[in-house]
This record gives C-alpha cells, sequence and structure tokens, in this order.
C-alpha cells in the first residue's frame, strides 16, 4: 500500500511522491525539518522518505514550447480595517519568444507624489502586459487551478515600502475569494500597514502561483524509499558542509551544520528525483553582535542535488552569510514549480528575500546544472 506524503507547500504539476508502508502520521518522528513558505510543487519530507525511480513510463512527452506565458503571483488580500477580500495578480516574468522579462512596473515615485490610482494606471497602463486583459490560472495547493482570474483593470497594490501596478478582477473559481484566503498555506502570509495619501491600509494577504498557461497534468506517480531518502539526506549535509566551509566567514561561527529542510521535485518529469536542502550552521545559543562592528552569527546554504544516476550530482550551491541577527529562514524561498514556458517540464520559482527588498527568480533544469533564467520583478524599502 501506498500513502502519500504531507504536502506543505504547494503541489502544482509535479506527480505526488509516495512511500511505500510508511503511515503519514510517523513523519514528526523521523526528523525535525523546519518547513518553510511557498508557493510549491514541493513535498516536505520530515525525514522518512526517500529516493527511487519505480516507473519509466512517468517520462511525459515533450510538447512544444508555448510562445508566451505570464507568470505572476494570485494575491487574495484581507482589508483588516474592514475585513473585506478582493484578489489581485501580481505580474512577475513574461515569456514571449524564448526569453523572459520582467512583467512589473513599480510606480513607487508617483504614489509618493500623491498622485490619485486612476491617473497613475492611464498614466502607465500601456506599458503593462496586464493591459491587455489576460487570464490566469491560479493553482492549487494539492495540484491543478484554484481557478481563473480574468483581469478586467489594473490598480496600485502595495507591497512593503513600493506600489507597483497590479491586475484585478472577480475569481471564478470553486470557493469564494474568502474561502479561497484560507486554502492558501497561512506560510504564504504577509501584512502591510501605513498611510498613502492620508489614507490608513492595513492588510493580510496570501498567494500562490498564476500563470497564463494552463497547469499541466500529473504525470504518473513513483515511490520513494527510506533507505534512498536516508542516503539523500547524508549526501546533502557533506556537500552543504563542505560549501559552507569554503567560504572565510564560515571559520568565525561555531556550531554544527543542520539540514533543516528538503523537499523533493521531479523537474524534467523522467521519474528521477531532484532534492532541495537548506542547512544552516550557527551556535547553539544565538550572538549578540557588538555595537561598533558587524558580526557573522549564521550561515545558510541551499543546495540542490540530482538522482539521474545513483550517485547525487549537484545541480546548484548557494551559501549565505548573515552579519546580523535575523529570522533568515526566508532568505531563499521556494515558491513552488511551474512550467514556465510550456515544454512539460518544470520550473522552479524563487523568493530572493534581502534586507528591504525581494526579488524572483526561475530557475530551469539544463543538463545537470539549475541555472537561473529571470531574475527581476522586485520590491521593498
Amino acid at each position: 500500500m501506498y500513502l502519500p506524503l504531507i504536502v506543505v507547500l504547494q503541489t502544482y504539476t509535479t506527480a505526488p511522491f509516495l512511500i511505500p508502508e510508511i503511515h503519514h502520521h510517523s513523519f514528526a518522528h523521523m526528523a525535525n525539518l523546519k518547513l518553510f513558505a511557498g508557493i510549491s510543487t514541493a513535498l516536505v519530507l520530515s525525514g522518512c522518505a526517500a529516493l527511487n525511480t519505480v516507473a519509466q513510463n512517468t517520462v511525459a512527452q515533450t510538447p512544444k514550447p508555448a510562445k508566451n506565458n505570464l507568470i505572476g503571483l494570485f494575491i487574495v488580500k484581507r482589508d483588516n480595517l474592514n475585513q473585506q477580500y478582493r484578489g489581485e495578480i501580481f505580474p512577475i516574468a513574461r515569456y514571449s519568444n524564448g526569453r523572459y522579462t520582467d512583467a512589473s512596473v513599480d510606480v513607487t515615485i508617483q504614489v509618493r507624489q500623491d498622485s490619485k490610482e486612476a491617473e497613475i494606471v492611464k498614466r502607465n497602463a500601456a506599458n503593462s502586459v496586464l493591459n491587455t486583459k489576460p487570464t490566469l490560472n491560479a493553482i492549487n495547493p494539492q495540484g491543478g487551478s484554484l481557478g481563473k482570474f480574468s483581469i478586467d483593470r489594473l490598480g496600485v497594490g502595495r507591497f512593503a515600502c513600493s506600489s507597483v501596478l497590479i491586475g484585478r478582477s472577480k475569481f471564478t473559481g470553486q470557493s469564494s475569494i474568502q474561502a479561497t484566503f484560507n486554502q492558501l498555506p497561512k506560510s504564504s502570509e504577509r501584512r502591510s500597514s501605513g498611510a498613502i495619501n492620508g489614507r490608513e491600509f492595513d492588510e493580510t494577504w496570501r498567494s500562490t502561483i498564476a500563470t497564463q498557461l494552463a497547469p499541466t497534468a500529473f504525470p504518473e506517480a513513483f515511490g520513494v524509499t527510506r533507505p534512498q531518502f536516508e542516503q539523500a539526506r547524508k549526501d546533502l549535509l557533506q556537500i552543504g558542509a563542505s560549501e559552507i566551509a569554503k567560504i572565510p566567514e564560515a571559520k568565525s561561527v561555531s556550531g554544527s551544520v543542520q539540514l533543516i529542510d528538503v523537499q523533493v521535485f521531479d523537474l524534467d518529469r523522467d521519474g528521477k528525483p531532484e532534492v532541495y536542502g537548506r542547512l544552516r550552521k550557527a551556535p547553539s545559543t544565538p550572538v549578540k553582535p557588538p555595537a561598533d562592528r558587524a558580526v557573522v552569527t549564521s550561515i545558510y546554504a541551499n543546495i540542490w542535488l540530482g538522482y539521474a544516476a545513483p550517485q547525487a550530482k549537484v545541480l546548484s550551491t548557494q551559501v549565505v552569510p548573515y552579519y546580523v541577527p535575523s529570522d533568515a529562514s526566508r532568505a531563499y524561498e521556494v515558491l513552488g514549480t511551474v512550467d514556465a514556458n510550456g515544454d512539460g517540464k518544470q520550473e522552479v520559482l524563487i523568493q530572493n528575500n534581502g534586507y528591504e527588498a525581494i526579488t524572483f527568480s526561475i530557475h530551469e533544469l539544463q543538463g545537470n546544472q539549475l541555472k537561473s533564467v529571470f531574475t527581476g520583478a522586485g520590491y521593498g524599502c
């Protein structure tokens, strides 16, 4: 008998990973992996699953890539002042003729100049891909589509200290917009408050990936086994510790390297998994930095491994030292996977959270490397 793993991040278009003869209630006892936010195909394997391929027919025929697509976030906002809900599209990237370009339009300066929303929209609408009134599919956390969002007007959305053009409309789905808010993972929740042009605002929002292309069908699921997963954990720890040790700052940080998150994908849909791991090196007791200088308090590593062959292949690594105490667990955030270019394979959508600044990246599996093919749509203070 096969039981599904717990789906924590949004599941989009990749097959569910199954684990034989393991009851899901035992997961919490197998490992204490930190779960983090996103909008994802990822399954967080809390230490009890592993990697294996069992079905050769999981390989999907590669369709002809799409000429055009729009990738963004479907955001459901709750106005905390009047408890009203609304849906918005935050555009991230436009895919056209094999290239990704930034789809966002920043209007922060115009908002700070006290321009009215209608004036800002009229002045900038021609520069926005949303002006074509596209229809996007809001991705269901369990796979498939939550519903459709056909943009009929533009507006100004507030994100941290920034303002950008967003798309508005009525959401057409199986649930109300309020029920949809509750369906989206709380881990994706953000909050923004303040005052613009003398008007106070206080908003909470949750989000998921949205795409103009319809979500692709799930391929047939493949199984995973515990011994192979334990080997993947060892691979992540060994490679992650080695990558962390390469940077000079590592010598000044005490403590052992801990594996705090593991996620499994099948990006190229060949039935052989790609594995993401997040690792952290930090002292067991938080370090209070001196007031007169910055010090490294912890180091994080993001490691991607491929298992096309029995031995792990490093697809991508990132090591980030932190000089001040902070909640760095969201610094590199896997929002999910989506077939961004219509070729039948999955690209990874990543949110890069810096100090008072956020950008988005799309990463594509090219051979034995996971490469960034787009970065942009930034906002912040």
